[in-house]
C-alpha cells in the first residue's frame, strides 16, 4: 500500500495526510518512507500562459472547468463542500467554481507550473512521487502538449529545483 493524495484536495491539507499515515505505520510497528507518498495534482501546461488559462480553466468548455464543476456541485450535494476549504469557518460562498479551480488546478507555461509545484512542496513537505491527472481531451493536441512540456521541461526544472528525482506519472 501506498499513499495517494487525491488532486482535488488543497495542498495545505495534504502534510497532514502523511502525518496520520505516518503514524498509522508506526502504531503498526512500521517505518513510514515519505518515498511512498503520492501526490495528484491536476495540472496542465501549455506554451503560454494565455492558452494555459483559458483551456486550463477560464473557458466555460474548459474540461478542467467541467471537471471540478461537477466535483464541486457533487461536494455541495452531499455536504462535504469543506474539502474545498482553506479552513473550517471559511464561508460557503466563498467556494464558487473559479475558488476552486483557482486552488486545485495547476495551469500556466512551463515556469509558472515549476513555481506552482515548488510552492506546494514547500507546503507539504518532501514526497515521492507526483501524479499527473489531466482530464478528457478536449483538445488532445493541447493535452499531448502538456504532458510532454510536463515531462521534458517541468519536472527536469523540479527535479534540480530541489536536487533529488521526483518521479511523475500520468493519469
Amino acid at each position: 500500500f501506498h499513499p495517494l493524495s487525491a488532486n482535488f484536495l488543497l495542498a495545505r491539507h495534504l502534510k497532514s495526510h502523511w502525518a496520520n499515515y505516518a503514524n498509522g505505520k508506526a502504531e503498526a510497528g512500521q517505518k513510514a518512507d515519505v518515498n511512498d507518498w503520492r501526490v495528484a495534482r491536476t495540472i496542465f501546461v501549455a506554451d503560454d500562459d494565455k492558452v494555459a488559462a483559458r483551456y486550463g480553466g477560464a473557458d466555460g468548455n474548459s474540461p478542467y472547468r467541467h471537471y471540478f464543476g461537477n466535483m464541486r456541485a457533487k461536494m455541495i450535494r452531499g455536504n462535504r463542500l469543506y474539502v474545498f476549504k482553506s479552513h473550517k469557518e471559511q464561508p460557503d460562498d466563498e467556494i464558487t467554481l473559479d475558488y476552486v479551480l483557482q486552488n486545485c488546478v495547476f495551469a500556466g507555461s512551463i515556469n509558472k507550473v515549476v513555481e506552482q509545484i515548488l510552492a506546494m512542496r514547500e507546503e507539504t513537505g518532501d514526497f515521492g512521487e507526483l501524479v499527473y491527472a489531466g482530464m478528457d481531451w478536449l483538445d488532445p493536441a493541447l493535452a499531448k502538449r502538456s504532458m510532454q512540456l510536463m515531462a521534458e521541461e517541468v519536472m527536469p526544472r523540479v527535479n534540480a529545483a530541489i536536487s533529488k528525482p521526483v518521479a511523475s506519472a500520468a493519469e
